[in-house]
Formats: structure tokens, C-alpha cells, sequence
């Protein structure tokens, strides 16, 4: 109980980080900005990486709320990492293809 408690702290710290991610515009956490990756439309990108960023942090807290109910949810919280990840490389390369030129 005391790590589902623990995990729901972190993950609205991470909600919150999107918020600010989300608000501010900024994308220069981004490894390689500027030397391998520069966004076209940082606004656009940082609002879309802001929210997958918030959509992970509530993931987190209904799956270790779930965790007490159900065993085995492991594989599907993995499963929504992973797109979460491929979310964030596509609008990146959204970005890159169709930015403001």
C-alpha cells in the first residue's frame, strides 16, 4: 500500500513536469536539440510532448491503484510505455515534416 501511495507522489510530479512542459513551450530537454534535432514549430511539439507526459503520469496512478485489484498488469502498463515512447518519436518527426517553414 505504502508503494502504490509513493507511486501515486511521483506520478503527479510527473503530471505537473508536463504541465510545465505543456505551458512554457520549451523543448530544449530534448537530446541532441540543436546539434541533431532543431523543431520546427517548438510550441506545437512541446504542447503534444507536454500532454503524453501528463497522459503517462495518470496512466501510472490508475495502473498502481488497479495493481491492488489485479495481478499481471505488468505486460499492459509496459505495452503503454512503449507507445507513449513512439508517440513522443512520431510528433517528432511529425515536426520535422510538416513544421513551419
Amino acid at each position: 500500500m505504502l508503494h502504490v501511495l509513493f507511486i501515486c507522489l511521483v506520478s503527479c510530479f510527473i503530471i505537473y513536469i508536463g504541465k510545465r512542459v505543456w505551458k512554457k513551450g520549451n523543448t530544449n530537454f530534448i537530446a541532441g536539440y540543436g546539434k541533431i534535432f532543431t523543431p520546427k514549430d517548438e510550441k506545437q511539439l512541446a504542447k503534444g510532448i507536454g500532454l503524453i507526459i501528463m497522459l503517462f503520469g495518470f496512466e501510472s496512478i490508475i495502473f498502481s491503484i488497479l495493481s491492488l485489484f489485479f495481478e499481471g498488469l505488468g505486460f499492459y502498463y509496459g505495452l503503454l510505455i512503449a507507445l507513449n515512447f513512439f508517440s513522443i518519436f512520431g510528433l517528432m518527426i511529425k515536426d520535422q515534416v510538416q513544421g513551419k517553414s
